[in-house]
């Protein structure tokens, strides 16, 4: 399996595979914007089929993101079909969840899952993108894209299609560079901040969305973005586990073991990564990071809330001493819907992130991206005609019912009464939850009795 020398080293830098001037010159079958697991997905696929497909991305390889790096038994079953299985790091089996609440806890099986740094995991899925065909061009800011014939074509012979603005960040100074594609897939995740030119935009695809919510009426951005009132926000961290001794063995997290922290302004989840690191992912209220002054202060306060007097507690006294030395990242708003095709001429999608999320709690995160990769893919490989139908189609049939059972369960975290009751019911009559937890994360995941 491939072995990573280290996040951030340059030995892990992925190199660009040709010039943004040559690749101006160049009529793309598709541009993709964002490197991640979703435009990565979609890059692999279409460069398999013979197409000629740019990755581009803001940053380089490896990068550290906001994420909970948890892999559900969905985002093995994608990873497998995407890639063979030495071109990837091998994941560590995640096979337990501690969920604490209001000083109480509980372990429960989680089978079939796993834990992958995104450095390790994005990095591997650009050289497989490159490996199947794609060219790669890092630290390429897109800005906006264009539906032709608003900008004359650059290469001799150009289909009708559309531009891409960019800026070529690695250039001194910074020029801004055009790149024509048949299509264009934005995979810029919760950050997706690029203008789509174009004199109509379709309505029809945010049927079901969080707009819809009886409740409330949800917000909308210049970006036909739909942002849920009152949506959290992404936090995140990784550091190393220096503590030592028996005091260190909460901190000192054991492999496969994820552990969940549910507090009334939020919840954080700290889990091993492959290389040793700590991961922390935590979604927040805005508001926390307010009264509390900073992402540091707001996570030591949601752990010392959730663990409380419990004997977890004494363990995560090391955690709490490196949480205020840790560089923390921060999201835009988690939950939105967005629209999935965008542009006149339909010739724009979203995917992953970029195209609606909900907030993460049931760990599939990672898996919706990658599935949304595939299933953009097959819509683009088909009939160019009904490119845009069939992906509508398609993610509505595969996500609907799985973003709605995510805001049922995002409302009920909310509640921390109703979470340090249900924790402490399952420590008690584990048979049951065995039964409950599948209809939370849609999955089967049996419950070990016990508490710690």
């Amino acid at each position: 399996m491939i072995q990573s020398a280290g996040p951030g080293s340059d030995l892990d830098l992925v190199p660009a595979t040709l010039t943004p001037e040559s690749a101006a010159g160049i009529d793309w079958h598709c541009i993709v914007i964002g490197a991640g697991p979703a435009g990565a997905a979609v890059a692999i696929r279409l460069a398999r089929r013979g197409q000629r497909v740019l990755l581009v991305d803001r940053s380089a390889m490896p990068r550290p993101k906001v994420c909970g790096c948890c892999l559900s038994p969905l985002a093995i079953a994608e990873l497998a079909s995407l890639c063979p299985l030495d071109g990837l790091p091998t994941p560590l089996p995640l096979t337990n969840v501690c969920l604490v609440s209001a000083g109480r806890s509980v372990r429960m099986a989680m089978p079939g899952g796993g834990v992958l740094s995104r450095e390790g995991l994005d990095t591997a899925l650009v050289r497989q993108a490159i490996a199947a065909g794609a060219d790669w061009l890092p630290h390429t800011l897109v800005e906006a894209i264009q539906e032709e014939p608003a900008f004359e074509k650059p290469a001799a012979g150009a289909q009708e299609g559309v531009t891409i603005v960019a800026r070529a960040m690695a250039a001194e100074p910074q020029m801004t560079v055009l790149f024509h594609a048949r299509v264009a897939v934005i995979a810029a995740g919760l950050a997706d901040t690029i203008r789509i030119a174009s004199s109509r935009l379709p309505s029809d695809d945010c049927s079901g969305s969080i707009a819809d919510s009886p409740d409330r009426q949800a917000a909308h951005d210049r970006r036909g973005r739909h942002v849920a009132p009152g949506s959290r926000i992404g936090v995140g961290a990784t550091f190393a586990a220096a503590a030592s001794g028996p005091r260190a063995a909460a901190l000192d997290l054991p492999v496969g073991e994820l552990v969940m922290a549910v507090g009334r302004y939020g919840y954080c989840g700290l889990v091993r990564l492959e290389d040793g690191r700590i991961d922390l992912a935590a979604a927040v209220d805005r508001r926390l990071l307010a009264n509390e002054g900073s992402p540091a202060a707001g996570i030591v306060h949601l752990l010392n809330e959730a663990f409380g007097a419990s004997p977890l507690a004494t363990g995560m006294e090391s955690v709490m001493q490196a949480v205020p030395h840790a560089t923390f990242r921060a999201t835009p708003p988690l939950t939105h819907q967005s629209s999935r095709v965008a542009g006149g001429t339909e010739r724009i999608f979203r995917v992953g992130d970029a195209a609606g999320y909900v907030e993460p709690f049931t760990g599939e995160g990672m898996g919706w991206a990658l599935a949304c990769g595939r299933i953009l893919a097959e819509s683009l490989l088909g009939h160019s005609a009904t490119a845009a139908a069939s992906y509508r189609l398609a993610h509505s049939r595969l996500f609907a019912a799985h973003h709605a059972r995510c805001r049922w369960v995002a409302r009920g975290v909310r509640q921390q009464k109703l979470v340090s009751g249900a924790v402490w019911l399952a420590s008690l009559m584990p048979w049951a939850a065995g039964r409950a937890v599948p209809l939370l994360v849609g999955a089967a995941m049996p419950v070990s009795q016990g508490r710690r």
